[in-house]
């Protein structure tokens, strides 16, 4: 339950929107106030360097304030006075013009030395090409930084030279959105909460994107009449449009998708995550890589991606939520990648930042250390995706490569907490995430194993023990995967708002087609999966796969096709070429069989120049 916080007078927000009674009284304690011992070490040590003899007594702090001159300009830094007229704030500009100021104190002004030396600074920092983050201000790049310290340094500029108006300095930031808007059109409240509990429980609890408790404050702005910014209008209608009933929720969030990117805020990456996964389910995956991409980019210019992106700070959980986000993020695209054959964004050392915290947890349905363990395996799936499948080279080639990355998916499980484990005793509503891990861990098994067993199948060439080790490794995850679908089958926890589940069916019933292919022994299995294939029907690939899988197997349970003159050709898109009795390989039509073939891409990610002739060998 989200926690009470009494307001001077009313009721809170959370109690309110809960239908309960405050049960804090109408009098509030003094609020609590708290730093860190590295901050407030470094403030002292500020305030000594210009009055050396202050007491740092409450009252002489009190006197020594009391004996400095008034600002110029107002009592209240203007942050302050933005946020108690409940305004957006100050510009982007006008912050750091305050923040560049030279403080004043009983010593005098400070030298035109300091001011030079801190512009100094900005420039190593943009020669050295790092982000560069100011507080106040979230996503300056190193250029506007300086533009902004330059503007501060000229302004204050008493000799005649400056080029600027001293109380008029120009603004030289860009995609600074801050208008705030009131929508033109809502979702019903009612259908908008429910289809919120769905996305928490389905989606959100095994990839992290929202704060639940931020998500419902902003329905409360949003429904209470207050203005947001475009990014929390179109995370509204987008769990809508993904979870909710049809109604214009999609195509009104379309619409403000540039405003979205201008904005290039956290709330920006959401919603752009939200809008790949919708694109995902409405069968438009490379639409959806692409504009991950723009998520990224904003990330970056935030600095997520970077530990001095965190320098400045002062909340740990605020840290951690963009940590978790900045990895959601991550496994996202590499997942995202995989699917479609394509590179990730990312190679395994693109990463400055710790991944999320083992004790973190934003959400009822995610365990804690779900995050981390996610994170990691996310980063294996990258490398697997690139190095085994996009990389030039046969498989013989790459034996030593397919051992590590085994040893790397084993080493996960290993240290995988024993309370993630599918065996372990977890409540119900970790269920879905638990399980998860599980599923993906196989199939990165499954993705080691996948080649060496396709090409076992159909290639007559004589392979080592290495290859043969490597095809079973693949049929025993498919068999675990069977497993662990049927079982969110069984407590009814797959869904079909979010298209990684539609994926890792269709990934096992493909492997488990390509059994089927090599024995006829595989009839039950296919009868017993053909129910939860079905379940993808709502999108085309998947809706065409489940028909192409029962046709095929009536045909196999009729006698009306002989397992062994059965090709896999019908799950590739194009021709490839198989080994002949001598070794040789042989051009072949892969359309002469099949059903398959439309949904390979789909399904086995392969990419458009996958060949079947991997072993690099030609035997006599």
């Amino acid at each position: 339950m989200p926690k009470c916080e009494k307001p001077s007078s009313g009721p809170c927000q959370p109690c309110s929107r809960l239908g309960k009674q405050c049960q804090i009284g109408g009098s509030t304690s003094r609020p609590y106030y708290h730093t860190s011992k590295e901050r407030y070490d470094l403030l002292v040590s500020v305030v000594r360097h210009f009055v050396p003899s202050a007491s740092f007594s409450t009252d002489n702090l009190r006197q020594l304030v009391g004996t400095l001159p008034a600002a110029a300009d107002a009592s209240q830094p203007p942050a302050a006075m933005g946020a108690s007229s409940g305004g957006p704030g100050p510009s982007p500009s006008e912050t750091l013009v305050q923040l560049d100021t030279p403080p004043s104190s009983s010593t005098g002004p400070v030298s035109q030395e300091c001011t030079i030396e801190d512009l100094e600074g900005t420039l190593m920092v943009d020669a050295m090409n790092i982000l560069f983050c100011l507080a106040g201000f979230n996503g300056p790049s190193s250029c506007t930084t300086l533009n902004a310290k330059m503007v501060s340094h000229f302004a204050k500029d008493t000799g005649g030279l400056s080029p600027f108006e001293e109380s008029e300095p120009p603004s030289l930031f860009d995609g600074q959105v801050t208008s705030y808007q009131n929508p033109d059109y809502l979702p019903d409240r009612k259908a908008l909460d429910q289809a919120a509990v769905k996305f928490f429980a389905e989606i959100n609890s095994v990839i992290y994107i929202i704060d639940q408790d931020r998500f419902h404050l902003w329905l409360d702005d949003v429904y209470g009449g207050k203005g947001v910014c475009a990014s929390v209008l179109v995370i509204l209608y987008l769990v809508m449009a993904l979870c909710g009933h049809k109604d214009p929720s999609f195509d009104i969030a379309r619409s403000y998708m540039d405003n979205v990117i201008e904005e290039s805020s956290l709330e920006s990456v959401r919603a752009i995550m939200l809008m790949s996964l919708y694109r995902q389910r409405e069968d438009d995956r490379s639409v959806s890589w692409a504009i991950l991409g723009v998520a990224i980019r904003i990330s970056q210019s935030l600095g997520i991606h970077q530990r001095i992106g965190y320098a400045q700070d002062t909340s740990i959980y605020g840290s951690e939520v963009k940590r978790r986000l900045w990895w959601s993020l991550c496994e996202f695209d590499n997942w995202s990648s995989c699917m479609l054959g394509r590179p990730p964004s990312f190679c395994s050392t693109d990463h400055d930042i710790l991944l999320p915290s083992q004790e973190f947890n934003s959400t009822p349905y995610t365990p804690p250390g779900y995050a981390t363990s996610s994170a990691s395996l996310g980063i294996m799936i990258g490398q697997i995706s690139q190095q085994l499948y996009l990389q030039s080279g046969d498989l013989r080639s790459k034996e030593q490569l397919t051992g590590d990355l085994i040893q790397k998916v084993e080493g996960w499980k290993t240290k995988l907490p024993d309370h993630l484990r599918p065996n372990s005793a977890f409540p119900s509503c970790f269920a879905r995430a638990t399980l998860y891990l599980s599923l993906k861990y196989n199939y990165a098994r499954m993705l080691i194993g996948r080649p060496y067993m396709t090409h076992l199948i159909f290639c007559r060439n004589t392979h080592d023990a290495v290859f043969k080790s490597r095809a079973e490794a693949c049929k025993l995850a498919n068999d675990d995967m069977i497993e662990i679908l049927t079982e969110f089958y069984r407590q009814g926890l797959l869904s079909a708002s979010f298209w990684f589940d539609t994926y890792f069916i269709l990934a096992t019933a493909i492997v488990l087609f390509l059994r089927a292919v090599e024995t006829s022994s595989m009839q039950k299995e296919l009868r017993s999966f053909l129910p939860i294939l079905k379940l993808c029907d709502y999108s085309k690939v998947g809706r065409y796969a489940a028909e192409c899988f029962e046709r095929f197997l009536h045909n196999l349970e009729n006698g009306m096709m002989e397992i062994h003159h059965m090709s896999a050709a019908d799950s590739f898109p194009q021709s490839s070429r198989l080994a002949n009795s001598s070794g040789l390989c042989n051009e072949i039509n892969f359309n002469d069989l099949g059903d398959f073939n439309t949904i390979a891409s789909e399904c086995f990610g392969l990419g458009g120049g996958f060949d079947l002739d991997l072993c690099g060998v030609e035997l006599s």
